[in-house]
């Protein structure tokens, strides 16, 4: 399979949207619970530091975005959300999109990479993420509400991106 990745165009906006909107409707996996509109998800995509999509054997497969995880003193801290196009899962494109985003986001200048809320019932995202070098710092009990009314921990998690010498 032919792995390749190029930036966002505006034209991508309305399949990117999709995209997101259909996971948002599956409930596991994005916070937000109502989709996007066009212009309030262009302009979202516009704020961001990178947003990469990429293509398994030119079809488009899924995409990151990139940004600062909290704005002013902490911006030197990236957070990234990926997006796998439903029936790309499970062909282990994941790995891929990490990477890729893990590069981007020292390109950019960041120091560390936080994911603010990984589902503890994600297995999948987890072992990937550890096996691309971030580590679990805190379990947030029930911190994250799914669609069937129940809630599930989540977990931050991080990855330094400094040379081991300035660790």
């Amino acid at each position: 399979m032919e792995i390749t990745f190029r930036p966002y165009r505006e034209e991508d906006t309305e399949t990117l949207m999709e995209l997101w909107n259909d996971v948002i409707a599956d409930g596991m996996s994005f916070p937000q619970t109502e989709p996007f509109e066009r212009e309030e998800f262009a302009q979202i995509l516009r704020t961001q530091t990178a947003v990469v999509c990429m293509y398994a054997d030119r079809k488009l497969a899924g995409y990151f975005t990139l940004h600062p995880n909290i704005p002013g003193r902490c911006s030197h801290i990236a957070n990234i959300s990926y997006l796998i196009r439903k029936e790309m899962r499970g062909k282990h494109l994941g790995r891929y999109l990490v990477g890729r985003s893990v590069e981007e986001a020292q390109k950019a200048g960041f120091r560390g990479i936080q994911f603010n809320g990984v589902g503890a019932w994600n297995k999948a995202a987890i072992h990937l993420y550890q096996e691309a070098g971030f580590q679990i710092l805190a379990t947030i009990p029930g911190g994250f509400l799914l669609k069937d009314g129940t809630y599930s921990d989540i977990y931050i998690m991080y990855r330094s991106l400094l040379p081991a010498a300035e660790k």
